[in-house]
């Protein structure tokens, strides 16, 4: 920390402050009195005396709040339940004398931790842009969240930026591994999270660490988590609440430090109804809770995010920006892919158009595909778009060229991703996408 300001009237309490501070050369500005509000110094943390200034604390944390919002503040009192009339939005930390004694460079360590994660968070993530009140919020619960340890349960649409979202969170590990849980074989995903032994199963001929492991003193992101099934639901929830796990085949647990962030589009209250989710498991997840709201619901965000898009995907020393006009036209849709979507749409008009000032003519949003959000077009409706039915011949042509190649291997999908060049879980990510049952071949 670079600066620390302490407003304390000379006493015990302040001098054990500063001699603490000291003997760990922590740099202090010492304040026996309250400045003018257009003369308060700049620091990165202010210790201050509630009882000290008892008649002005309300007036100056307001004050000091205004002037550096990311300023971190701690603040401490002989009682400080007498102070219940200051709001928690005004200080981060609140301690007692007595505490203070105990615990100062803990807290200190703490709030240092705060300091870096937002500087880092900026650093990183200036793609969260937004100017909505959903997405201010959202950006305080992730400053708040990347300090802590506890789960995270991310909830909203697709294309909504849920995998952003964990990452803003996880952005303080150098270890982050992600894992699609719609993509894992059922008869795979014990041994994709938590590793095999050797002989545990038909072709397991070597050990195998799984992904918790390997996301060990890290984060591990585990997307479309509604989608995993109720078996590893269950090994899961042992992980949760003993942070072990035990490879497939071992009759050994290992310990494992990863903080778990979890996300899916699904409504998982339904998915309990239906006993496709356990209940116990998502409240396990459900620590720190992050709702995504849907684009159709924060227009105002619409203009930062076309901008935003905008400067990445334009090329050297080319400049574009949006009419008056074309800003309405995407403020007008109701963009059912979300984010992902107008993402999409400003990419494909820097593509074909010249750089300058683009027109909503230059905008080109597939209405046709999708009439509604919650309804998708029947693949046989006279609507849907030529490039549409060329996507779905290529990717028939890609599915019977897959179940061919397993044929050929008598049903060795390990073979056949051999002879492909592709890792076997490659190939099975693929066949999942394309809707092909291994069993089945």
């Amino acid at each position: 920390m670079a600066t620390i300001n302490l407003f304390a009237k000379e006493n015990a309490t302040s001098s054990f402050i500063q001699d603490v501070l000291s003997s760990v050369d922590y740099a202090v500005d010492l304040f026996r009195d309250i400045p003018a509000a257009d003369s308060i110094p700049q620091a990165t943390l202010i210790i201050w005396d509630l009882d000290s200034f008892s008649a002005h604390n309300l007036k100056m944390l307001k004050a000091l709040r205004e002037k550096s919002p990311d300023t971190l503040i701690l603040v401490y009192a002989e009682a400080p339940e007498r102070f219940s009339d200051i709001s928690n939005k005004l200080y981060d930390s609140i301690l007692s004398v007595e505490s203070l004694k105990l615990h100062l460079m803990s807290q200190i360590a703490k709030l240092k931790d705060i300091h870096t994660a937002r500087q880092i968070f900026r650093e990183r993530m200036s793609h969260l842009v937004g100017k909505s009140q959903a997405m201010e919020q959202l950006r305080k619960t992730v400053e708040r969240a990347i300090v802590h340890t506890g789960p995270v349960l991310i909830q909203g649409e697709t294309g909504v930026g849920k995998e952003l979202i964990a990452r803003a969170v996880g952005c303080m590990y150098e270890k982050f591994i992600t894992v699609n849980c719609s993509a894992i074989p059922d008869n795979l995903f014990e041994s994709e999270l938590f590793g095999h032994t050797r002989g545990a199963f038909t072709g397991a001929q070597n050990e195998r660490i799984g992904l918790f492991e390997a996301a060990d003193g890290g984060a591990i992101f585990l997307d479309e988590i509604g989608d995993m099934p109720l078996h590893a639901q269950v090994k899961l929830l042992r992980v949760l609440q003993n942070k072990e796990i035990r490879p497939l085949g071992s009759n050994k647990t290992k310990h494992v430090d990863v903080r778990i962030i979890a996300a899916t589009n699904r409504d998982l209250q339904q998915e309990i109804a239906e006993k496709r989710f356990r209940e116990d498991l998502y409240y396990r997840l459900n620590v720190i809770p992050m709702q995504l709201s849907p684009l159709r619901e924060r227009k105002e965000d619409i203009e930062d995010l076309a901008n935003y898009f905008i400067h990445t995907y334009q090329g050297t020393g080319e400049h574009y920006t949006l009419s008056g006009a074309a800003l309405r036209k995407l403020q007008e849709y109701d963009w059912p892919g979300n984010i992902r979507e107008l993402e999409n749409v400003i990419q494909r008009a820097l593509c074909f158009t010249s750089a300058g000032i683009l027109q909503p003519e230059d905008l080109h949003i597939d209405t046709k595909v999708v009439q509604n959000h919650s309804e998708p077009v029947s693949e046989s409706n006279e609507t849907v778009s030529d490039y549409e039915k060329f996507r779905q011949m290529q990717l028939a042509q890609e599915r019977d060229f897959l179940i061919a190649k397993i044929r050929e291997c008598n049903g060795s999908v390990r073979e056949a991703a051999q002879k492909l060049g592709l890792f076997r879980t490659a190939l099975y990510n693929r066949l999942s996408h394309l809707g092909v049952n291994v069993k089945e071949i």
